[in-house]
């Protein structure tokens, strides 16, 4: 790596840091809408942002590789999160927690901590697991714990983890997420189905409900329905949207449970 880029980088993280010790650190939301209508939102997917001195909005695939080990992202988001379902009780939102921290026993016992503080927000909180880490022995153990709660817990970017089959099965999962490359490069199998659909049939073994990310075009959401999916996720249906744009669209969404 020449000098250069490496000053180049190093500025990057520096104001990305700046940023957010100045109060840059926030989440836009994205809707999740069931297939056979769209007009039904299952909940709103938090998304990490960072909003820079130049009014920059920068996503967390930016900006995450450059946070350092002691920086907590998911307990940063997750406070938010609760103060917005707090301040709001039509919400339902979904927020996301590593398996790295499932596993870490300090950090999990603050997330805990700070769910167990808020009971009366549980119903309406889905614990989205990001497989950064496998999702096994006292990992899975604690899942039970925020699901007991009151919680739902959502299986993210699924296919494209660290969990195998047989550990996902040992799961107590409401929602399953099927990743967004699962739709963008769909193949055909010998027995006439497509890759997605099988996708869809095991997670449907997982969980009553599943997702398809990444949903774009026509083609891809008619694609998600034939596999099976009961709900889709992606630009084609709602953009990402800050928390007092997706109030006002309220009156044209209503915000449901998994029934």
């Amino acid at each position: 790596m020449s000098a250069r880029r490496k000053q180049a980088e190093g500025d990057n993280n520096a104001m990305i840091l700046k940023a957010i010790s100045d109060g840059g650190l926030s989440f836009a939301v994205q809707n999740i809408h069931k297939i056979e209508n769209i007009e039904e939102i299952l909940y709103a997917e938090s998304l990490a942002r960072v909003t820079d001195a130049e009014g920059v909005v920068h996503t967390a695939g930016s900006f995450m590789p450059q946070l350092d080990d002691g920086f907590d992202l998911d307990q940063r988001i997750l406070d938010m999160v609760l103060s917005a379902l707090a301040a709001d009780t039509t919400l339902i939102l979904g927020c996301n927690l590593t398996a790295a921290n499932l596993s870490a026993s300090d950090r999990f016992a603050d997330i805990f901590g700070r769910i167990t503080h808020n009971p009366e927000l549980t119903s309406r909180l889905v614990v989205e697991i990001t497989e950064t880490h496998p999702l096994v022995g006292a990992a899975i153990e604690r899942l039970k714990m925020i699901r007991a709660l009151g919680c739902r817990i959502a299986i993210d970017d699924f296919g494209v983890g660290f969990a195998t089959p047989a550990n996902l099965l040992q799961v107590s999962a409401d929602i399953v997420k099927i990743d967004a490359s699962f739709v963008r490069d769909n193949r055909p199998g010998r027995d006439g189905r497509d890759s997605l659909y099988h996708m869809v049939g095991f997670a449907s073994c997982i969980a009553p409900v599943v997702v398809v990310e990444g949903i774009e075009t026509e083609a891809q959401f008619e694609t998600a329905r034939a596999a099976g999916a009961t709900h889709a996720q992606g630009f084609l249906l709602s953009q990402p949207a800050w928390l007092p744009r997706l109030r006002q669209e309220k009156s044209k969404f209503s915000l449901r449970g998994v029934e």
